[in-house]
């Protein structure tokens, strides 16, 4: 079960150690960051798309327990 979760860190009870902590977050490409960035690439914008990995625009945030390290949940873009 995940917990309704932001772009931003938040604050949740885990499931996992029960403790109330604010989230840490880590950015995921997605299958849609992939295919815009195909989409760039294929219209001759290929330093646009390698932008859509190292920023967090296009990315999926995951959001997990700084105590235990469980997944907590994901907030897609």
């Amino acid at each position: 079960m995940s917990a309704p979760v932001g772009p931003e860190p938040t604050v949740v009870t885990c499931h996992n150690c029960h403790k109330r902590v604010t989230t840490s977050v880590d950015y995921a490409a997605s299958t849609k960051t992939h295919l815009l960035a195909l989409l760039l690439c294929i219209f001759g914008l290929c330093p646009c798309a390698c932008c859509l990995y190292c920023t967090s625009c296009a990315r999926n945030v995951e959001h997990r327990c700084p105590a235990c390290k469980a997944f907590l949940g994901t907030y897609e873009r």
